[in-house]
């Protein structure tokens, strides 16, 4: 076996070499050692960290958007919050006068509130009801968020 080996390497021209191992032959072509083991080129590991570069831009534009999204789910919940505390203050305070007033939340912030009253008389009911329309602003004014609701001073 040995014999055959040696023969056979020496037949060989050039770069390419058959081994024989018992029933085994191996081939190792240009470019590749001995061994069998090749490494990357140089131009696939450029394509490689390049497909790895856009696809964590990608992902990190993905997350950008979810936190964008957060804040404004957040700053929603908390603006529909505070315009049922205020409606709740509103309805306590009992039946309110035609006008307009304006505040800000001294508790959030960045958030402030106007708030209209408006008569609407409804002959059938035999009484007057107020329309309360309350806008939450937040954002320097740029967001907001309108609740209404009706308010009659029927006992």
């Amino acid at each position: 076996m040995v014999q055959e080996y040696i023969t056979n390497m020496s037949s060989c021209s050039g770069n390419n070499k058959t081994k024989v191992h018992g029933n085994v032959h191996t081939h190792t072509g240009r470019g590749q050692s001995p061994s069998g083991s090749g490494g990357f080129t140089l131009l696939e590991v450029i394509i490689a960290v390049a497909i790895l570069g856009a696809s964590l831009a990608i992902l990190l534009g993905a997350v950008n958007k979810n936190l964008i999204l957060a804040s404004r789910s957040k700053n929603l919940s908390i603006a529909s919050s505070l315009a049922q505390q205020k409606l709740g203050e509103i309805e306590l305070a009992g039946y309110p006068e035609v006008g307009e007033e304006q505040g800000v939340f001294e508790e959030s912030p960045g958030f402030s509130w106007y708030l209209s009253v408006l008569p609407y008389n409804i002959e059938q009911l035999g009484t007057e009801i107020r329309v309360v329309l309350l806008t939450v602003t937040w954002d320097e004014g740029q967001k907001e968020l309108t609740v209404a609701t009706a308010i009659s001073n029927y006992r």
